[in-house]
């Protein structure tokens, strides 16, 4: 089976082959042929380059044939596009030079322009002309919550707010429309990042990120594109995930895949980035073993991380744990 037919066979609880297999930030810092792009290219310019985009998304898959393609791009590219000014701080990662904290700072920011992001739309193009069926194609976004936390600081400092709320529906809609963009341009899935999810009780979920992240899954459902939430702190989330309507639930590593599985719906994840990075190759094999009986014979099963690859995970023990599962 190739490898694109059994990653969507997985995202719809169709797969009887092994399963699927790619990793969360699987394009990034731990690869050296990345950091010999990052030492003569500045992180704004690969995030605004199709050239960059393309080889640095394609650089992991050509190392280790994993089942999917993750463009490489960021959350925070929608605000940065609407007008927010986005900068790379050493050490800390993308920031804004000024942040949202009025309403007439929310009415000043751009619509969603397609024609912003014709880098990432040529890119996706082109990792499509590459790849062809032997992987699947994923698009991203971060999800309303998420985007706006960033937005304003940090979740900690998002209260709820009526201006929190006319926020959150406009990034709503400008997310559908970059979302939609993605489709158009030839992506086999998409992937909502609801990184800061995890920051609210299931209450405050219910009200400040679930209903946002189900009217993009909503608006996207007719294009017929599976979509995958991840949350990392989703254990208490569960039942509100699954109620999304996502196709997929992509859960942190605290949560028990065991757990998961009693909700039905296809399940990506969980493995600890932490012991990706600090145990050894044997050892990785041992646990992704583990993992992987645990899900033995779930039809609707993707083999991830609990969150992304860690910036000093060694080479090998990243080809330790998809080997062991493309050997399954």
């Amino acid at each position: 089976m190739q490898s694109k037919e059994r990653f969507l066979k997985a995202l719809r609880c169709e797969n009887s082959d092994r399963p699927p297999v790619w990793l969360m930030r699987q394009a990034g810092r731990y690869l050296p042929e990345y950091q010999a792009i990052r030492a003569q290219h500045g992180f704004i310019e690969m995030l605004t380059n199709d050239e960059l985009i393309t080889e640095i998304s394609l650089q992991p898959w050509r190392r280790f044939q994993m089942d999917a393609v993750i463009v490489f791009s960021d959350i925070l590219l929608l605000p940065m596009v609407m007008g927010m000014d986005l900068k790379f701080i050493e050490g800390q990662g993308p920031k804004f030079s000024k942040l949202i904290a009025s309403e007439e700072d929310l009415e000043g920011l751009k619509p969603f322009d397609k024609e912003k992001i014709a880098f990432l739309i040529n890119a996706l193009k082109q990792i499509k002309n590459e790849i062809k069926s032997d992987a699947a194609l994923i698009g991203f976004a971060g999800s309303p919550w998420t985007v706006a936390s960033y937005m304003m600081q940090s979740s900690k400092n998002v209260g709820p707010t009526p201006f929190l709320q006319k926020l959150l529906e406009r990034l709503t809609k400008e997310t559908i429309f970059y979302l939609q963009a993605k489709i158009e341009a030839g992506v086999d899935c998409i992937q909502i990042f609801d990184s800061w999810g995890g920051t609210l009780s299931p209450e405050e979920y219910a009200i400040w990120s679930a209903p946002y992240i189900k009217d993009i899954v909503t608006a996207l459902k007719p294009t017929d594109i599976p979509i995958i939430l991840y949350v990392k702190e989703s254990e208490p989330l569960l039942d509100l995930m699954v109620g999304t309507g996502c196709d997929v639930i992509s859960v942190g590593w605290e949560t028990p895949l065991s757990r998961a599985k009693l909700y039905n719906v296809a399940i990506q994840g969980n493995f600890n980035p932490h012991i990706l990075m600090q145990a050894t190759p044997q050892e990785i094999r041992s646990k992704t073993k583990d993992m992987l009986q645990t899900m033995k014979g779930y039809a609707g099963y993707i083999a991830n991380l609990g969150h992304g690859v860690l910036p000093k995970t060694p080479v090998e023990n990243v080809a330790a744990f998809v080997e062991t599962v493309q050997k399954t």
